[in-house]
């Protein structure tokens, strides 16, 4: 009773209000020592708030100057894409869509360009902080769940030199570096050591990058960087580009050389025993405009062709690259793997449009990803 006197409770109260009471006092009093725990507050990423999201993204993607910027695509129903709206002159705005199994939603409109990846089954997009480190301003992180749309602030860690399994490597949200997305706990950091661009990892868990200054180096780890191994590609050069099948046998490198009419290329190699013997490409197209897609099967696709001409599709086997047929139009980028290609097509204006086949290239279907 003297507990009730000090809460300003009469004495007088009937006894099962006087529970209820004490019940609601204890409830809170533990939900406050819970939140104020770190374990609590690490529980659950945070949330933006509404109003710190920006404006709608849906002015972006359906300005009629929007244009499709980067594509990626887990599955055939479930990708990310981002675009842009130049409309305003110089200052242009960006926005990313992403469909799970037919349901779409637009993240807010951003400054600068969205970032979009793969994460096993699922796609996702990264809008990069604005001044171009990690630690200068915040980065989000949008993805689509069972739950709905979902619009996190990526928390900054301090950089490390490992990764863990189910953690996305990119060289794109910084450029000239290499960041470690962890999109369960709502985390971003630097990778430190290894490499330094073109991070890919197989699905036997081995993840391979470039590195080098002035050369190119391809170096590899099975381990999530604790080891690493390493094998020179170019002693002069160190543009080069590399593509990796999901198993990991078949690696394509490709470096390249600026020249007055852009870059072009140097030399290309395939090997399809994991990077153990190299094989060089035999004609292989002047210029690329992205990198290869290595398969499984010991084949290789790209865009490529002269500088300045329109760009084609070239398939590599047997040692040698070749025009491929059944494409409907010109690419601006290729991805994926023998199950599933893709890439934004570019008409005479704007990009607004992705092709996908699921056929290894023989026949291609458009949509627009908006």
């Amino acid at each position: 009773m003297e507990l009730l006197e000090r809460c300003g409770l009469p004495r007088s109260m009937p006894p099962f209000l006087v529970v209820g009471v004490l019940a609601a006092v204890t409830s809170i009093v533990v939900a406050v020592l819970h939140l104020s725990t770190p374990e609590a507050a690490a529980d659950k990423p945070p949330a933006l708030v509404p109003a710190l999201a920006g404006p709608p993204g849906t002015t972006v993607v359906t300005s009629p100057r929007a244009q499709v910027l980067s594509m990626a695509m887990a599955t055939r129903d479930r990708w990310a894409a981002g675009w842009s709206d130049c409309t305003t002159g110089p200052n242009c705005t960006y926005a990313a869509v992403i469909d799970r199994d037919g349901i779409r939603a637009t993240a807010p409109a951003w400054p600068v360009p969205y970032v979009t990846l793969r994460t096993g089954t699922e796609a996702i997009a990264v809008a990069p902080p604005l001044e171009g480190t990690l630690d200068g301003s915040a980065s989000r992180l949008f993805r689509l769940t069972y739950d709905g749309p979902q619009l996190t602030r990526l928390r900054y860690r301090v950089p490390t030199t490992t990764f863990q399994q189910g953690e996305v490597l990119s060289d794109q949200i910084v450029p000239g570096r290499i960041v470690v997305v962890n999109p369960q706990d709502s985390t971003v950091r630097m990778l430190q050591g290894g490499g330094t661009r073109s991070p890919i990892c197989d699905g036997s868990g081995r993840c391979w990058m470039l590195s080098g200054i002035g050369r190119t180096d391809i170096v590899w780890t099975d381990d999530g960087g604790k080891t690493w191994g390493s094998q020179s590609l170019d002693t002069h050069n160190q543009l080069g580009r590399l593509a990796v099948s999901p198993d990991g046998q078949t690696l394509v490198s490709t470096t390249v050389v600026v020249t007055d009419s852009g870059q072009q290329v140097a030399k290309m190699a395939i090997s399809t025993d994991r990077g153990n013997h190299w094989t060089a490409v035999q004609n292989p197209p002047p210029s690329l405009s992205t990198s290869p897609v290595a398969f499984d099967d010991g084949t290789a696709m790209m865009i490529g062709g002269p500088p300045g001409a329109r760009p084609r599709v070239y398939r590599i086997s047997e040692g040698a690259a070749k025009v491929n047929g059944g494409y409907p139009g010109d690419l601006a980028d290729l991805s994926g793997d023998q199950h599933l290609l893709y890439g934004p097509e570019v008409p005479k204006r704007r990009t607004t449009g992705v092709v996908l086949s699921t056929d290894n290239g023989t026949t291609w279907t458009r949509f627009a990803p908006r």
